[in-house]
C-alpha cells in the first residue's frame, strides 16, 4: 500500500518545526511576496534557506507558493525571485499565474512547477496541458467529485503528472480563480493573496429587491461553507492513489498545525501498519462490494442485514478514530463536511448559523440553579475529551428554547416554594425575568418581526474544578430532577467574573469545548517530547576502521527518502597511537560513534575494523563524528541543490530576460503609427435579442459572444441541487444545445458580425464531453463556430479537432505579457477586468514592443468596459429547502395578485434572485448552461465610458459589454452609446445620461484605485 504524501501548511517558522515533528513528508510556505496569504507571518529569502534546509535534513520536502497573478511591473522581481528559489533548492514552486509557466519553462527549466488549484485546471485535457508544459503536479479544485478524481487520476498518472487534492480545512464557496467577490468589494482579491473573506459575511437571499427570503433558524451565513475533512475517508483516498492530500490552515494557529498533522498521520500510517485497521476496512469493503455487486434478487432481509453489518462496522472504524476527530474538531471547525468528493452528505457543504470555530460539541444543559451558579451539563454519548478545570467551553443558546429554569429552581413540592420566598430567590427570579425580556427585545428587529436565527453565546474558562456524574455509578444518589438522566453529567460552575452577565441558561442550550489545556500543553512540549515526535529518519550504515599508517576512518552511507544515497569518507587528523597501558576497545569506539544526539538519522548499521592495540583520547573520537555529521549535512542539503552549471544557465537567461523586460519604447508614437480597426463586442444569451438585433441594416457589434441560456428555471435548478441531482453532473442537454445553435448560426448567416459560442467556464467531465459530441454534431452538419473559453487544455482540444478560432473570456485572468505569449493560440485575449489603469498601460507598453519585433502569432487584446462582471461562480448550494418552500409560497402569492396570471405561465420566470448584503447592496444571483453552477454577479455595472479615450491612446482597439440577461432597449442603447464614442461621433455627457437610464449603480471597480 502506498501512502499519500501528507503536506502541511507553514505560515511561520513556529509552523515549520511543528509540521515536520508531527509527521509531514512536505510543507508549502511563502516568501514576503506573491503567495496567496499575503496577511500569514511568512519568510524572508534568508528564512526560507534556513526552512529548506530545516526541512531537508528531516526527509521533508519544500514547496513555496507563488501563486497569485503577476502584475506587468512585478514580472522582473518574481523572475528574480524564483531564480533565488531554484538556487537554495527548494523542491517545487506553485504557480497560479500562466505567464510564469512560460518565464520558468524558457529560463529556470529544471525548477519544478507544481499548478494552483487556482489555475482551475479540472479535467484530462487541462492534465495534458500540464504534462506539455512541464508541471510535474496539479492541484485540483476542491469541487473536484469522485468519478471526476478517478478518471483524472488515471490520466494523469499515465503520463507521469501526480496529482493533489485537499483534505482538509476551509472551503472557499466559489471556485478559485474565479472569485472576484473580495476585489470588487473592497481591491483586496484573492488572486493576489489579499482576500477579505467577504463570503463569511451575513446575506439575504431577495426576489425582485424586495421579498426577503429568510426561514427561522437557518442562519444569514448564505456563502459560508463549513471546514472540509476527508480524515474518515482517507481509506477511500489511499486507494485511489492520491500522490498527494494538502492541509491548508497557513494563517491557523500552532496547535492547529500541529494537531492536524499528527492524527492524519496516526491514520495513514495505521492504514499501512495496523492489522487491525487494515481487518476492519477490508471487511467494510467487501461486504460493500457483495451488495453492490449481486446478480439477481436479494430479499429485503438480506439486504437490510448487510447495511446494517456495514453500518456496525463504520460505527466501530469511527470510534477507532473517535479521539482523532474530537481533536480535530477541538483545534478548528465551522462543522466538517466531506465536500463535493464524497457527497453522500450533501447539500450539508454550508454552515449558514455561524461563519467561525464552533469548538467541540460535548453536550446540552441539563439544568441551571442561579442561587449555586451551576451548570449542569449532559454528555454526549463516547465522548473522550471531558472539560478539565481551565479549558475553555462556550454555551450557545436560543432563546426559542424552552426555558425550564423556573421549574428546576422552583422545584415540584412546597420545601422549594418556600425557598422562594427569600430575597436573595425572588432577586434571582426576577433577574431570569429581565434576561428573558432582554434577550426578546434584541431579538426583534426594528419593526418588531422576529430575526432570523438569533443565537447568543456565553464562553468563559472553566475556574473551579468540574465534578463528572455518571448514571451508572450505583453510588450517585440522584435528586428528583436528575432522574430520567441516562450517561454521563457534569457540573461546573459560572466563572466568578462574569455572574453579573444577562444571559439564560435555559435547558436544551448547546455546550462547546473551545480550549483543551492538555492538547495545547502537548503542543507546547512537542520539541521535548521525543516520543511523540514523527520524523522519517534517514538510514544511515557507518563503517569505522584504523588503516596501516594508524589513521582512523569514517565512512557512511546515508539513504535518503526521496530514494538518494550519499557517500562519505573522512580521515581523522592524527594517527592514533600505541597504547601503553589499555588500548581502546571497539565498544568504547562504537559508543562514542553513535552519540548522534537528535540528528535525523537512525543508524542502522555500524562496523568497527580495528584489530589493532591503539589508544586515542575520547575528544578526538568525538571530534571526527562531529566533522562527520557536519560535512554530512552539507553533503545532505547541498544533495538537494541544482548543480552548478544549471545555475549559470538559469543566471544568464534570467538576466536576459530582464534586460528585455527594462526595453522601453514610446508607446504613443507606436501607438499613432498602428493601423487600428476599433471593434465592440457583446455578450448575450438570448435568440429573441439575436434576432432582434440582425434588423438593424448594420450591426453595432463586431462580435457577439452568445451564451447557451439553461432552459431550465432558477427555482427548478436550484431544487435539484438540493436533492444531489446536479451534484453527480449530468449531461448537457445536447439536443436542445444542438438547435440553439443552429438556429443562431442561421440566423447570423451573412450578418456583418462575427458570432462566437461562449463556453461554460467551468467543464468538468460530463460537461465538457456534452461540449464535444455538440460540436461534433455541429460538424457533420457542416455548421461551424468559433469559440470564446478560458478552460486551458481544453481549448487546443478544440482547435485542433474542430479547426475553430479561439477567443479568450476573462476568467482566464490575462494579467501580463507572458500570459498573452504563452496563450499564444487564442486569436483574441480579454484581459482581466482586476487590473488597474497603470498596469493595463505597462502590458499595452510591452505588447507593443513584442508587435514591434515582428511577432505574428501573438493575440490580439480586449477589454470589458461595460457591464455586470461575475463575483463568483460555484458548485454549492445557494438556495435550501426552507427557502424553496417560502419562494413556492410568495409565487402562488403573486399569481393570485397577478390580474393577467394564465394558468399555463411561468410566474416565475419574471423573478429576479438577488444576495443582499449589510450595505444594502444587491448582488444578481444567475444559472448556466451547467445546472449545477451558480454565478452570483457584482452589485454594480462596471462603466468606463469616460475611458474610451485614454483605452485607445494606450493601443487598446478591442472593446466588449456584457449584456447578458439584459433587454433589448439596453443592449441597442448601449452599444450605439459606446459605438459612437469609440468612433468619436457621440457627445460624451449625453452619452453619460442614457446610460443612467439603464443603470442606476455604475462602478469604475478596479480600474479607477487598483487593488490593494
Amino acid at each position: 500500500m502506498k501512502l499519500p504524501e501528507l503536506l502541511a501548511p507553514v505560515g511561520s517558522a513556529e509552523h515549520l518545526k511543528l509540521a515536520i515533528l508531527s509527521g509531514a513528508n512536505s510543507i508549502y510556505l511563502s516568501g514576503e511576496n506573491f503567495g496567496a496569504r499575503k496577511f500569514a507571518e511568512n519568510f524572508t529569502v534568508p528564512e526560507i534557506r534556513e526552512a529548506v534546509k530545516y526541512a531537508h535534513l528531516h526527509n521533508v520536502k519544500v514547496y513555496v507558493t507563488v501563486n497569485i497573478l503577476i502584475k506587468e511591473g512585478e514580472l522582473e522581481k518574481v523572475a528574480n525571485y524564483l531564480l533565488e528559489l531554484y538556487k537554495i533548492g527548494v523542491d517545487a514552486v506553485l504557480i497560479q499565474d500562466v505567464g510564469l509557466v512560460k518565464i520558468i519553462n524558457e529560463n529556470i527549466p529544471k525548477l519544478a512547477i507544481h499548478a494552483s488549484t487556482q489555475m482551475n485546471l479540472h479535467n484530462i485535457e487541462g492534465i495534458k496541458w500540464a504534462s506539455e508544459h512541464n508541471i510535474k503536479r496539479v492541484v485540483l479544485p476542491r469541487e473536484t467529485e469522485m468519478n471526476e478524481l478517478k478518471e483524472i487520476l488515471d490520466y494523469a498518472h499515465t503520463l507521469g503528472v501526480e496529482i493533489e487534492i485537499f483534505s482538509h480545512g476551509a472551503l472557499c464557496y466559489s471556485y478559485s480563480g474565479h472569485c472576484l467577490l473580495s476585489s470588487m468589494q473592497g481591491g483586496r482579491s484573492g488572486n493576489r493573496g489579499t482576500c477579505a473573506q467577504p463570503c463569511r459575511e451575513k446575506y439575504e437571499l431577495n426576489i425582485n429587491k424586495g421579498k426577503k427570503i429568510n426561514p427561522k433558524n437557518e442562519g444569514d451565513y448564505l456563502l459560508s461553507p463549513r471546514d472540509l475533512s476527508l480524515f474518515e475517508h482517507l481509506d477511500e483516498i489511499v486507494n485511489l492513489e492520491v500522490d498527494s492530500i494538502k492541509i491548508e490552515g497557513r494563517m491557523r494557529s500552532n496547535d492547529y498545525v500541529a494537531t492536524v498533522i499528527k492524527n492524519y498521520r496516526k491514520r495513514l500510517n495505521k492504514l499501512r501498519y495496523d492489522k487491525t485497521s487494515q481487518a476492519l476496512n477490508r471487511n467494510i469493503k467487501e461486504l460493500e462490494r457483495k451488495s453492490k455487486g449481486k446478480k439477481g434478487r436479494s430479499t429485503d432481509l438480506k439486504k437490510a442485514q448487510e447495511k446494517e453489518n456495514i453500518a456496525k462496522l463504520k460505527e466501530e472504524q469511527k470510534l477507532q478514530n473517535l479521539e482523532s476527530l474530537e481533536e480535530l474538531e477541538l483545534v478548528f471547525n465551522r462543522e466538517f463536511t466531506t465536500g463535493h468528493l464524497i457527497p453522500k452528505n450533501n447539500p450539508m457543504i454550508m454552515n449558514r448559523k455561524k461563519p467561525g470555530h464552533q469548538g467541540l460539541y460535548i453536550g446540552k444543559i441539563h439544568r441551571y440553579n442561579p442561587q449555586t451558579e451551576e451548570i449542569h451539563i449532559l454528555l454526549r454519548d463516547n465522548l473522550i475529551h471531558i472539560p478539565e478545570k481551565g479549558d475553555g467551553i462556550l454555551i450557545e443558546t436560543n432563546p426559542n428554547l424552552e426555558n425550564d429554569n423556573n421549574q428546576n429552581t422552583t422545584g415540584n413540592n412546597s420545601k422549594d416554594n418556600k425557598r422562594l420566598k427569600t430575597k436573595q430567590d425572588k432577586r434571582a427570579k426576577r433577574k431570569e425575568k429581565r434576561t428573558r425580556k432582554e434577550i426578546n427585545q434584541k431579538n426583534q428587529d426594528g419593526q418588531g418581526n422576529q430575526n432570523n436565527g438569533f443565537i447568543q453565546t456565553y464562553g468563559f474558562d472553566i475556574s473551579s474544578k468540574p465534578v463528572l456524574k455518571d448514571s451508572k455509578d450505583k453510588h450517585w444518589r440522584k435528586r428528583e430532577k436528575d432522574k430520567d438522566i441516562e450517561g454521563k453529567l457534569l457540573v461546573i460552575k459560572r466563572v466568578r467574573e462574569n455572574r453579573k452577565l444577562n444571559f439564560p441558561l435555559p435547558k436544551g442550550s448547546k455546550v462547546y469545548l473551545t480550549k483543551k489545556n492538555s492538547l495545547l500543553n502537548e503542543v507546547k512540549d512537542l520539541n521535548h517530547k521525543k516520543e511523540n515526535h514523527y520524523i522519517k529518519k534517514s538510514l544511515l550504515e557507518l563503517y569505522f576502521r584504523i588503516d596501516s599508517d594508524n589513521y582512523p576512518h569514517l565512512k557512511g552511507n546515508l539513504k535518503l527518502d526521496n530514494g538518494k544515497v550519499i557517500t562519505l569518507k573522512i580521515k581523522g587528523e592524527n594517527p592514533w597511537e600505541e597504547a601503553i597501558k589499555k588500548p581502546i576497545s571497539n565498544e568504547t569506539i562504537k559508543k562514542q560513534l553513535l552519540k548522534i544526539g537528535e540528528l535525523p538519522y537512525y543508524i542502522e548499521k555500524i562496523t568497527i575494523n580495528n584489530n589493532k592495540s591503539l589508544f586515542s583520547p575520547i575528544s578526538e573520537i568525538n571530534e571526527l563524528r562531529r566533522r562527520f555529521f557536519n560535512e554530512l549535512e552539507e553533503e545532505m542539503i547541498a544533495s538537494y541543490k541544482p548543480k552548478e552549471e544549471d545555475v549559470k544557465i538559469a543566471e544568464e537567461n534570467i538576466k536576459g530576460l530582464n534586460e528585455d523586460l527594462r526595453k522601453r519604447i514610446d508607446l504613443k508614437s507606436k501607438v499613432e503609427n498602428a493601423e487600428n480597426d476599433y471593434n465592440l463586442s457583446a455578450y448575450i444569451n438570448s435568440l429573441e435579442i439575436l434576432k432582434e438585433l440582425i434588423k438593424d441594416k448594420k450591426s453595432v457589434f463586431d462580435r457577439i459572444y452568445l451564451e447557451i441560456p439553461p432552459n431550465k428555471d432558477f427555482e427548478e435548478i436550484s431544487q435539484e441541487i438540493i436533492e444531489n441531482k446536479s451534484l453527480q453532473e449530468h449531461e448537457l442537454n445536447i439536443s436542445y444545445c444542438v438547435n440553439f445553435l443552429k438556429e443562431a448560426i442561421e440566423i447570423s448567416k451573412d450578418q456583418d458580425y462575427e458570432l462566437i459560442w461562449k463556453l461554460p467556464d467551468i467543464a468538468h467531465k460530463q460537461s465538457k464531453e456534452s461540449i464535444i459530441k455538440i460540436m461534433g454534431i455541429l460538424k457533420k452538419m457542416d455548421m461551424r463556430i468559433d469559440i470564446m473559453t478560458s478552460l486551458i487544455g481544453l481549448d487546443d482540444s478544440l482547435k485542433d479537432k474542430f479547426d475553430v478560432e479561439l477567443y479568450g473570456n476573462y476568467p482566464i485572468n490575462a494579467y501580463n505579457i507572458k500570459t498573452v505569449l504563452e496563450l499564444n493560440n487564442y486569436k483574441t485575449l480579454s484581459i482581466s477586468p482586476e487590473i488597474y489603469k497603470k498596469n493595463i498601460k505597462d502590458l499595452m507598453e510591452d505588447y507593443y514592443k513584442e508587435l514591434s519585433k515582428g511577432s505574428t502569432d501573438i493575440p490580439q487584446l480586449e477589454l470589458l468596459v461595460h457591464g455586470n462582471i461575475e463575483s463568483m461562480i460555484t458548485r454549492k448550494e445557494l438556495v435550501s429547502r426552507k427557502q424553496l418552500k417560502l419562494i413556492s409560497k410568495y409565487n402562488q402569492k403573486q399569481r393570485k395578485l397577478n390580474k393577467n396570471f394564465k394558468e399555463n405561465d411561468y410566474y416565475i420566470d419574471s423573478n429576479e434572485y438577488y444576495l443582499k448584503n449589510r450595505r444594502d447592496q444587491y448582488y444578481p444571483i444567475k444559472t448556466n448552461l451547467n445546472e449545477d453552477h451558480i454565478i452570483i454577479l457584482n452589485c454594480e455595472e462596471l462603466c468606463l465610458i469616460d475611458e474610451i479615450s485614454y483605452l485607445k491612446s494606450i493601443g487598446i482597439s478591442n472593446f466588449s459589454i456584457d449584456a447578458r440577461w439584459k433587454s433589448l432597449d439596453y443592449i441597442n442603447d448601449i452599444g450605439k452609446v459606446y459605438k459612437g464614442i469609440i468612433d468619436g461621433e457621440n457627445n460624451l455627457e449625453e452619452s453619460k445620461k442614457i446610460i443612467d437610464e439603464h443603470c442606476p449603480i455604475l462602478t469604475k471597480a478596479n480600474f479607477e484605485k487598483g487593488l490593494k
